[in-house]
């Protein structure tokens, strides 16, 4: 699948990145935490749209259970995909994100997977995902993708529920993820790569941050 093999690009090409400290004292994103997201929209061509609650693995999971030929009629694989018209190569700007963007906040995770929590937006990626109400700094923050301990968070700064496009979730994602990595080699021929932050939309009514989760 073409975004698999992006997103090991992604990982294993952007090897100088922005330094960051391995470590700080960001309030822990369990405090923020009220949900997961919630997905809006078709599983089936034609149908009403469905309400599901969970990470992008789990909706996606579901998604799969309802409809087993999903991703041809509605997801990665059609010809109505968001994601098929879009070449994440060469590595550039999102143009959906923002340049309000820190490495500061948070801690660190592996960046293969968040890729993978990436890779499962991507494919829920022809609907909304939805946050609930917060405020700033204490904003109602959703699991979008929780991978291992990586995970990608979704936190409403507002007093409405917002519904973002899961792709934009993602692309936020990739954005941190491209701007707050740090590579250690382990010797022989492996390396880790780790990565943290949090980036802004350009109203500040939300944000979405890689963390521990």
């Amino acid at each position: 699948m073409k975004l698999l093999s992006t997103i090991t690009y992604l990982l294993a090409g952007i090897i100088a990145a922005a330094a960051f400290p391995a470590e700080n004292s960001a309030r822990a994103i369990s405090d923020l935490v009220t949900s997961k997201i919630t997905w809006m929209g078709q599983v089936r061509r034609g149908e009403a749209p469905l309400s599901i609650t969970g990470t992008a693995q789990e909706i996606y999971t579901r998604i799969i259970q309802l409809n087993p030929n999903y991703d041809n009629e509605l997801g990665l694989n059609s010809n109505q995909s968001v994601i098929a018209s879009r070449s994440l190569e060469p590595i550039q700007k999102r143009a959906t994100t923002s340049n309000d963007w820190t490495c500061s906040y948070g801690n660190d995770v592996n960046a293969e997977s968040i890729g993978e929590g990436v890779r499962y937006l991507y494919s829920i990626a022809n609907a909304d995902c939805s946050a609930p109400p917060g405020s700033p700094g204490a904003g109602g923050c959703s699991v979008s993708s929780c991978n291992s301990g990586a995970g990608i968070f979704l936190c409403n700064d507002s007093s409405n529920t917002v519904h973002i496009p899961c792709t934009i979730i993602a692309d936020n994602a990739v954005e941190v993820l491209i701007n707050c990595q740090r590579t250690t080699y382990n010797g022989g021929q492996t390396w880790t790569t780790v990565t943290h932050g949090q980036i802004f939309s350009r109203d500040r009514s939300w944000n979405v941050i890689l963390n521990k989760c």
